[in-house]
Order: structure tokens, then C-alpha cells, then sequence
């Protein structure tokens, strides 16, 4: 992955390096000024048909092939208008030309349309994106665990992102573990869904209230030996509300059930 983000970084920054400057058309006259006696390359991303008035072959040479400009200024001179359209949609744009002795201009420059502007974005948002996942697949496991257990249960199955390595797993667990895993909570615990990865587990576990107030949750009252518990939500509403309803999200070493306290037994069962 890390090479791969390198290659998609030096494509991206090899179209800045290609050309020594980007003009974006849009819509105003775009102004170039020309060093006498030095040729100066317009590029653009197709065939195109210049316009130029004739006063400005007075002052300068200009010859268009396949998609580039070339402009040679023989003395200076004022601004001249000369239009360019782009041969395969018409697109037009407008220059400002004018020529100035030791004019500190590139040799060459770009000329960007609006689409090409487009494709520029994309391609920037496709590498930041690219980044941002990276990195987030160099959080540890149990933070990767955890995203991963949120997108798989609120989001939209299109907006998981893929992780390698990770496994659905089975639970082994009871309908209801409030009475193991959270005690001290007047709730139904019922386990959802544990995925695996690296030897580490999450368990994602639908929490119901039973009590008509608000319920603070705190993960150091959950009764497991879990390396992290987080929360959808940092407490539980009311009884029959819809702020009654959260997930807890238990990471242990290994599944959960080898990591709750054993269930505690009836008095009547001794005898």
C-alpha cells in the first residue's frame, strides 16, 4: 500500500513538474507576457484553432500543431487579443499577448480548461483519500476493529471500507449477557456481531434500558477483561425512548465469552 501511494504521488505531482506554469481558464482573458526573441510554448489538451489579428505577425511568428502554440515575439509590443478553440467542443478561451525585452516568463506553459480543472481535483481528492486510508490502516488493530464493527453496522454496505485480515467470527455467548458483562446497569445486553483481527476481537452488543432515567455509561463498570470498551452513544436514555438503545463495543484478546466472569449460579442448583 505504501508503495502504491508513491506511485499515485509521483504521477499526480509529475503534471506540475511537467510544465514550468498552469494558466486555468476561467472565463477572464488569461494575460501571457513574451520574452523578445525567446519561444514560448502554449499547451493545451487537444487540437486547436487560433485567431489572431494580423496586425500581430507585425511583432511576432505563431504556429499551432497538434494541441501546442509556438510564439516567438521579434520586438515589443502591447497587449493583443487572440482567441484558441479547442477542436473536438468548441470550448473557447481568450489571451492577453504582449512582448517585453528580458520578460521573465517560462519557456513553456499549460493552458488548463475547466474539465481538465476537474480531472486535477479528482485526482488530488483520490490521493488525499488514499492518505487518510493509510493511515487509518496504521492505527492499531483494536482502533481498526472497532471502526470496522461501526461502518459494518450503521453504514451503507458500499461505504465499508475493505480491511485485510479481518474475520466474521462466532460469539459462543447467551441472548442476554447483561449479568456478565454489565452488572451494575438495568439493561439487556444482547450480542450483535464479532469480527477478528490479529488476535484481538470485537464484539458489538445491542444495550436496552430498562430504567426511566439517564444512564451515564462508564467502561470501566463493564465486568470483562477487555482491552477496550467504547460506545455508539456516552449514555442511555430514558425507558422506551429512542435514546434508549446504544451499542457497546467490547475488544478483548481473543473471543468475549473467554473473557466474562462465569455465570453465577441459582442457590437451589446445589441442592
Amino acid at each position: 500500500m505504501k508503495s502504491l501511494m508513491v506511485i499515485i504521488l509521483f504521477l499526480f505531482s509529475g503534471y506540475v513538474a511537467a510544465s514550468d506554469r498552469v494558466l486555468a481558464w476561467e472565463g477572464e482573458p488569461l494575460t501571457v507576457t513574451l520574452p523578445v526573441g525567446q519561444e514560448v510554448i502554449l499547451t493545451l489538451d487537444g487540437d486547436v484553432r487560433v485567431g489572431v489579428p494580423s496586425s500581430f505577425y507585425r511583432h511576432a511568428t505563431l504556429d499551432s500543431l497538434k494541441g501546442k502554440i509556438f510564439i516567438t515575439a521579434s520586438k515589443p509590443f502591447e497587449s493583443q487579443r487572440i482567441q484558441i478553440e479547442r477542436l473536438r467542443d468548441g470550448e473557447r478561451i481568450v489571451l492577453d499577448i504582449r512582448a517585453q525585452q528580458n520578460a521573465d516568463t517560462p519557456s513553456r506553459i499549460d493552458i488548463v480548461m475547466p474539465d481538465e480543472q476537474k480531472q486535477q481535483a479528482q485526482v488530488k481528492q483520490d490521493k488525499d483519500a488514499l492518505g487518510k486510508h493509510i493511515n487509518q490502516l496504521q492505527m492499531p488493530a483494536p482502533a481498526l476493529l472497532v471502526r470496522f464493527a461501526q461502518q459494518s453496522l450503521y453504514s451503507p454496505s458500499h461505504a465499508i471500507e475493505p480491511l485485510p485480515g479481518i474475520t466474521r467470527s462466532t460469539m459462543h455467548l447467551d441472548k442476554d449477557i447483561a449479568a456478565q458483562a454489565f452488572p451494575l446497569w438495568p439493561v439487556i445486553a444482547q450480542p450483535l456481531a464479532a469480527w477478528t483481527l490479529a488476535g484481538y476481537t470485537v464484539t458489538a452488543i445491542k444495550l436496552t434500558h430498562q430504567y426511566n432515567a439517564i444512564l451515564n455509561l462508564d467502561p470501566r463498570q463493564v465486568s470483562a477483561r477487555a482491552f477496550g470498551v467504547s460506545f455508539a452513544y456516552p449514555d442511555l436514555g430514558p425507558v422506551n425512548t429512542d435514546s434508549a438503545i446504544n451499542t457497546a463495543f467490547i475488544v478483548t484478546s481473543g473471543p468475549l465469552f473467554q473473557s466474562l466472569p462465569p455465570i453465577a449460579k441459582e442457590a437451589n442448583d446445589d441442592q
